[in-house]
């Protein structure tokens, strides 16, 4: 596919709702306009909010006040009569300048009214209040000094005195009312504060539970698949792969991955491919030589040491070089997938003992120990492999182990498992190099000046315990020595046994 093509491609995978591929910086700048539209709504809800219980305080308080303006008025206006009533009834004389005070108090508290006016009733109200008290005081003072009775007086101006008391009483009302209204009002306003508030609050919420999720399934899923992906590379697993999902970046990305895994992987089959015909080409001379060698050694003169120990060495190289070729060919067949197993009944036990009794007699310079359980732990595997994985073990652990040291191995069931632990006295593996020993070709540094090899043996071990459903743990200190534990799933009829 042309580079073009591919990113036609990615870009139809990418479109969103409106046809536009997803960037990140396309969810970043929707994410910052929503934040954004939510803090002005916000903003504006409170500013308007904030006005019209401003509003509503200043009108609720002119009401208040101008309600208490009207009654006061009112109270002067009873008190004055009632005392001018007890005047009349006692002695028909109305106390000095006590109706200037009540009619200049009333005056007072009359204009301090106006400026507390918040309709236009009210203003009409008031000025016809300011219209009766002004008439009932008029006509008092010219019935004074007319030099008409005090009683007689009172009854004559009875009809403004009730008028402007009604009026003052109307005036009361008409605060009051506008005083309920902006209560109202300023409740209303209230309650619709809490409900934006609400509408705003459950907004972020939403907005910042979508930002997350869409994080999550966008970015960090995505970001996450690749970083499992590398880790898996970088465990040898050449041919995992990224989804193509997430934003273009994130797709990108996994792309550029998905290439160079793939790159690995041809170039990983390529040198396998060479590997396995070098291995396949050596085996051949390899017999050849051994034949050679062999006859070699048996048609030799007796009285020709020199020559006996130099055919002795050239056949143990021989053996040496063979064991290299076939663990060559066998990791080449696992890289490849070609490991086939012959699986049948098969005692552990029994192949610990021939590969202890093996390696007794060629390794006599260090102690060798078995201990395995009474019975017998009978797995389904392919013996030939097993055995295989228990004569690496075994020959690294020997190889690694001065002379004199103690070669220990147990067999023990665990549960629905069979273990196998091989320990020796060696020089032990670093444990940055612990998980690395498996790689094809990988020797830890510490071994590299003891014994020489290839570094595939414990690669092929551990493939072929892996294909049994099985596992290999290692722990190891430095100086101290190694072991190295095998896992395999004991057989059916086994285990009955064992719970019987």
């Amino acid at each position: 596919m042309s580079n073009h093509a591919w990113r036609m491609e990615r870009e139809r995978n990418t479109r969103w709702y409106w046809g536009r591929p997803l960037r990140l910086s396309r969810l970043l700048s929707l994410a910052i306009a929503a934040l954004s539209f939510l803090v002005i709504l916000s903003a504006v809800s409170l500013f308007l909010s904030t006005a019209v219980l401003h509003r509503n305080t200043a009108r609720l308080d002119n009401a208040m006040t101008g309600a208490g303006l009207a009654r006061d008025v009112e109270l002067e206006l009873l008190h004055y009569g009632r005392l001018a009533e007890h005047a009349a009834e006692r002695d028909g004389m109305e106390p000095d300048n006590q109706r200037k005070a009540v009619h200049r108090a009333v005056q007072e508290r009359l204009v301090e009214a106006e400026a507390h006016v918040g309709s236009a009733m009210e203003q009409q109200v008031l000025g016809e209040l300011v219209s009766r008290t002004e008439t009932y005081f008029t006509a008092r003072d010219r019935m004074e000094r007319a030099g008409l009775p005090l009683d007689q007086a009172l009854q004559q101006t009875q009809i403004d005195f009730d008028d402007a008391l009604s009026k003052a009483a109307e005036l009361v009302t008409i605060n009051l009312a506008d005083a309920e209204d902006a209560r109202k009002s300023a409740s209303f306003w209230d309650d619709a504060l809490d409900t934006v508030s609400i509408i705003v609050i459950s907004g972020l919420l939403l907005l910042v539970l979508a930002l997350v999720q869409g994080a999550r399934t966008q970015i960090y899923v995505p970001l996450s698949a690749l970083r499992g992906a590398i880790e898996r590379l970088a465990r040898g697993d050449e041919h995992t792969r990224v989804p193509d999902v997430g934003p273009v970046e994130i797709r990108e990305l996994g792309a550029v991955f998905n290439e160079m895994a793939a790159s690995i992987a041809r170039k990983g089959e390529e040198q396998i491919a060479v590997l396995a015909a070098v291995a396949h080409d050596i085996r051949n001379p390899l017999a050849a030589i051994k034949m050679s060698t062999t006859v070699l050694a048996r048609s030799a003169p007796s009285t020709e040491p020199r020559v006996l120990r130099t055919l002795t060495i050239v056949d143990r190289q021989i053996d040496r070089l063979a064991r290299m070729t076939d663990d060559l060919l066998q990791a080449t067949r696992i890289q490849a997938g070609q490991l086939e197993l012959s699986r049948k009944p098969c005692d552990l036990c029994r192949l610990l003992n021939d590969s202890v009794e093996l390696y007794a007699s060629t390794s006599p310079n260090h102690r060798i120990s078995l201990v395995i359980p009474e019975g017998s732990l009978v797995c389904d595997v392919d013996e030939a492999r097993v055995e295989q994985v228990l004569d690496n073990l075994i020959g690294n652990a020997i190889k690694y182990s001065p002379t004199g040291g103690e070669i220990r191995i147990v067999a023990d069931r665990d549960g629905e498992e069979a273990t196998v632990a091989v320990s020796d006295q060696g020089v032990g593996i670093e444990p940055e190099e612990i998980e690395r020993i498996f790689e094809p070709f990988h020797r830890a540094a510490s071994t590299r000046k003891v014994a020489h090899g290839v570094g595939l043996g414990l690669s092929v071990a551990r493939k072929i315990v892996e294909a049994h459903g099985g596992r290999v743990d290692v722990e190891s200190r430095r100086g101290e020595g190694t072991t190295f534990r095998i896992r395999l799933p004991l057989r059916r009829h086994e285990l009955a046994r064992l719970s019987a």
